[in-house]
């Protein structure tokens, strides 16, 4: 945790205020972003790993019209799963979803679970998924922390450092820190969508940012 001054507590107020207000106008839309399904959000969250947003969409509907609730994916058949997500170039993750909606149903009598100590035992579910399901699933104000979010934080408070997200123990910790304590859900949508869209890893619009004020990145490089 930083030590506590008068202006980081004016930056964090600033950023917060600002990052759901950039939401709230300008933030992305997806299905599974207007849902608190735990099932929908948990795979979700699985087939978004190394694979972009518009490529979940295009399957998102078909997915889960024919598999709507985890006990279904726990019944199907591989080769009908692949025929869905294999066009993601995801046919590894197949039997993947499968062997985790198994788990789900023995482990957990088909519920996804709302304690992040249980969701990291899931197969495949680290860090980031087990809070973003506590987040976009359960509503709690926990940290989501990506390579989008990790570079917005490091840019608007200055912090140095280059390992990779998940294995940045400091940065979520100052990540936790900085959560607010109420629209938590806009807040991670909003520094997901300003990585994605502003604040990006080549050629940053930091003219259009609405950080840009107090953001130490811009005031360095301006």
């Amino acid at each position: 945790m930083p030590v506590f001054d008068k202006e980081l507590k004016i930056k964090i107020d600033y950023f917060r205020r600002r990052i759901i207000e950039f939401y709230l106008k300008s933030g992305r839309q997806f299905p599974w972003r207007e849902t608190n399904d735990p099932y929908v959000v948990l795979v979700s969250e699985l087939l978004l790993q190394k694979t972009t947003s518009e490529q979940v969409l295009n399957i998102f509907s078909k997915f889960f019209s024919r598999f709507p609730e985890v006990r279904i994916l726990a019944q199907a058949d591989v080769k009908e799963i692949e025929a869905i997500i294999g066009v993601l170039g995801l046919r590894k993750r197949t039997r993947f979803l499968k062997e985790l909606a198994l788990q789900i149903v023995r482990d957990f009598n088909g519920t996804i679970p709302n304690d992040r100590n249980k969701l990291l035992k899931l197969k495949g579910v680290g860090l980031y998924t087990a809070n973003a399901v506590l987040a976009f699933a359960y509503n709690q104000c926990v940290p989501v922390v990506d390579t989008n979010v990790a570079r917005v934080l490091r840019r608007f408070f200055g912090i140095k450092g280059k390992k990779p997200a998940y294995a940045d123990k400091e940065l979520w910790s100052f990540a936790k820190y900085v959560m607010p304590s109420s629209k938590c859900r806009e807040y991670n949508y909003g520094i997901l969508d300003l990585g994605a869209l502003i604040c990006k890893s080549r050629a940053p619009l930091c003219g259009k940012c609405p950080l840009k004020e107090y953001c130490q990145y811009y005031r360095s490089s301006n």
